[in-house]
């Protein structure tokens, strides 16, 4: 009967080793605080911290201090995850995430992000701590680049990448952020107790690749350098190193020697919490070297201790835990909400701009026309203007040619009694001052032709240019026939004034039609009046 007790025994400690390494084979841990400079807060002071963080969070709000509320936030998440009350941890994290992002503030979104992935890779959410250290690097980056923090404090997001990518065995990027975080170290003249946890990363670098002999020197010199620091917060990483050297044993088949090493880590005590998860882990490997030593008893109690913390913090149905299982649908729900209020806020203001716009393209349309209206209705009064006074100006030019045209005339018959009362003296006084008198009148006479044309250039001031312009190839004889023509005076007129025959102005005349061709039916006065 005890042999079959002991079989049976034997078979649940198998059973339940292979559950705990089915969800516990890539396990990591760290001191997330370690070089953080914040002061250790030990079970005694717990309490105290808790309740002046709440009544600071408490002030921050009635001050409506938003920076103040989001700083507040972050340490009741740190000291409620120290407490292991992580339904409450995840609910401050998540309201202090979202208000940072609310706020904008690129340090608050850091270190928000920050401490949610924390309690994402304690609870082993891989790919969200991932994402929430990603961002937290990105902002602490910034806020570097912006002088807001010094160059120590980008140590820890580099860390916490390392740590991220030693869970998810990417050799590359770990490598790339252990080196990181060496340089940060070496520049900021860290304490060189750093060392002892990049060698632990390092160490997982050999282990992977089966270089255990390396990994374990790299092990057992980090568990000397926190031995001789003799630290609060640094004693609390043995129970990584412990364990992980213990495991570098089980692995080479030292099982006496792997089972102490695990002992050791589990009587180191977790200060901040950070360790209750990889506490488990422990449990449930030390549980497998007693398996093999054939401790079944053993084994099997510290099974049941692995499968207790499991039970307590991740099952879903334990009712403690309902908080922070549903807290990122939550903060989900709040940015869901968040972004449909902004959608909604787009939305309405998209159609505000629009009705701004068609009312601005209304206004300038309007505007717009009105101008073109003003432009053509001045216009049009200039024009009508500029007509009216071209009007009278033709109107007075053609009286006055009228007038110079009579004038013109009553010189012509003037001009003909002078031409016979000189043909009378010359042929019928023979007076001794007949010819005196001849002299006198020939010398004050002037042709009727530069009477005529002086005064015609003053009327009709451009007429022979635009004339020229029109028609280049016109003489000086036909100018003058052009002018005569404009004031319509008679061949008979034409030849007076011009000292030619009638039959001559009619050959002008058809010599000028042809100069100008013109046709027949187009009426040679108004033409030239056109010009």
């Amino acid at each position: 009967m005890i042999f079959n007790i002991l079989k049976r025994l034997k078979l649940f400690v198998f059973l339940a080793y292979l559950l705990n390494a089915i969800f516990f084979n890539t396990l990591q841990a760290q001191q997330f605080k370690a070089f953080k400079n914040k002061p250790v807060i030990t079970e005694e002071y717990l309490d105290t911290s808790l309740k002046e963080a709440k009544n600071e969070y408490a002030i921050a709000l009635k001050k409506n201090d938003s920076s103040a509320v989001i700083e507040s936030l972050l340490s009741l998440c740190y000291l409620e995850r120290i407490n292991l009350n992580y339904s409450d941890a995840f609910m401050y994290g998540g309201d202090a995430l979202f208000r940072a992002e609310e706020l904008k503030d690129t340090l608050l979104m850091a270190r928000a992000n920050e401490e949610i992935g924390y309690l994402n890779y304690l609870f082993k959410q891989d790919d969200l701590a991932g994402i929430n250290f990603k961002k937290a690097y990105t902002y602490f980056k910034i806020s570097f680049d912006e002088k807001k923090i010094p160059a120590k404090d980008m140590y820890s997001a580099n860390y916490n990448l390392a740590l991220y990518y030693q869970r998810t065995s990417n050799t590359v990027m770990l490598k790339k952020y252990i080196a990181n975080c060496a340089a940060i170290a070496k520049r900021e003249k860290m304490d060189p107790i750093y060392k002892a946890y990049l060698d632990e990363k390092r160490a997982s670098i050999l282990e992977k690749s089966s270089n255990l002999n390396e990994a374990s020197k790299l092990l057992t010199s980090s568990i000397k350098a926190i031995n001789k620091k003799s630290s609060l917060i640094h004693n609390s990483f043995l129970i990584v190193l412990y364990s992980r050297l213990g495991g570098i044993y089980r692995k080479q088949k030292k099982t006496e020697l792997a089972k102490q090493n695990y002992e050791k880590a589990l009587t180191i005590k977790d200060v901040e919490g950070e360790l209750t998860f990889y506490r488990s882990y422990v449990y449930s490997r030390y549980a497998d070297v007693l398996y093999k030593l054939k401790d079944y008893k053993s084994s099997y109690q510290n099974l049941r201790i692995a499968n207790e913390i499991n039970d307590r913090y991740l099952n879903p149905r334990n009712d403690s835990n309902q908080g922070f299982l549903t807290i990122h649908s939550h903060y989900s729900e709040q940015l869901n909400a968040k972004n449909e209020l902004l959608n909604n806020q787009k939305l309405e203001l998209a159609s505000q701009t629009q009705e701004i716009l068609r009312f601005r393209i209304l206004f300038f349309a309007i505007v717009f026309l009105l101008i073109i209206a003003a432009l053509v209705i001045r216009s049009r009064l200039r024009f009508l203007k500029h007509q009216k006074k071209q009007q009278d100006s033709n109107e007075q030019i053609a009286i006055k040619n009228s007038e110079l045209m009579i004038n013109t005339l009553q010189l012509i018959e003037r001009e003909k009694v002078i031409k016979e009362l000189s043909n009378y003296i010359e042929k019928e006084n023979t007076s001794n001052k007949a010819p005196a008198i001849l002299k006198l009148i020939r010398k004050r006479s002037v042709t009727l032709w530069e009477a005529f044309n002086n005064r015609f250039l003053a009327l009709n001031e451009g007429f022979y240019e635009r004339l020229k312009q029109k028609v280049p190839d016109l003489s000086s004889a036909d100018l003058k026939v052009c002018a005569l023509i404009k004031l319509n005076f008679s061949g008979k007129e034409m030849a007076y004034l011009l000292g030619i025959s009638l039959g001559s102005v009619h050959v002008a005349r058809h010599r000028l039609r042809k100069k100008m061709k013109i046709d027949r039916d187009v009426n040679l006065v108004n033409y030239i009046n056109s010009i």
